[in-house]
């Protein structure tokens, strides 16, 4: 030990120590932070997924309406907006992109009754359906 240091800063961080004990305090909080965040995007996702694949298949202007307004209702109740328009652009942009990879690389499970591959489907007619949207 170097008698010049104080004796706090050569004392290794345990739990013992009040300094690592709120260092991994701090830690575990960031943590579940993440993972509520991640829960949530992946939750995000699975209902925008949902939605694009009942609005995808809406077989007239008449079932396309009914799906818009159940989405903006179901949207709004869980996400407290939305709306058709904004599930695509959610989807095909970065915050849509991002919950696909946090799934696709395990970091959280989808919620929902559709699998990882409708899921990535979906993802993928909302990028179409964007870039359509956007040269039009």
């Amino acid at each position: 030990m170097n008698a010049s240091m104080p004796l706090e800063q050569n004392l290794p961080l345990s739990p013992a120590n009040p300094s690592s004990a709120s260092l991994e305090t701090k830690r575990a909080a960031q943590s579940e932070g993440k993972a509520r965040r991640l829960r949530n995007e992946a939750e995000k996702l699975a209902a925008c997924c949902l939605v694009v694949r009942a609005a995808s298949a809406a077989a007239d202007h008449e079932a396309f309406t009914e799906v818009s307004r159940a989405a903006s209702k179901a949207l709004r109740a869980k996400f407290g907006a939305g709306s058709i328009t904004s599930a695509f652009a959610w989807l095909a942009g970065e915050a849509g992109r991002s919950a696909l990879e946090s799934v696709l690389a395990g970091e959280v499970e989808l919620t929902g009754p559709l699998s990882v591959q409708q899921v990535v489907a979906a993802v993928q007619l909302a990028q179409k359906a964007e870039l359509l949207r956007g040269n039009s």
